[in-house]
């Protein structure tokens, strides 16, 4: 699948942020981490709509790799999303047993 690198560099540059995002934010405000995590979610998932609906605007294969741009977005924040639910998971629960 030649030139489908960038859509998957892409993806990772999403989920890449949203744990850089956390950690930083883990170390810097502790107390308000989840509430600026939901701005840094929301604000890629927001992004990630904004370029799907343009892409249907552009219309032909920009528009199509806009979307594939969207939805790449879409996968990135939703995986940075996840493991950033099963870090904090694994960390109360070391939490919990120390």
């Amino acid at each position: 699948m030649e030139g489908f690198e960038v859509f998957i560099f892409i993806a990772l540059g999403a989920a890449l942020l949203m744990v850089i995002a956390s950690v930083v934010l883990e170390k810097s405000v502790p107390e308000k981490k989840k509430q600026y995590l939901r701005f840094v979610f929301l604000g890629l998932l927001i992004i990630s709509l904004g370029i799907f609906i343009f892409s249907f605007i552009i219309g032909g294969w920009e528009g199509i790799g806009f979307g594939f741009m969207a939805i790449s977005i879409l996968a990135g924040t939703l995986l940075g999303g996840l493991i950033n639910v099963v870090t904090d998971a694994f960390r109360r629960s070391e939490n919990k047993q120390e």
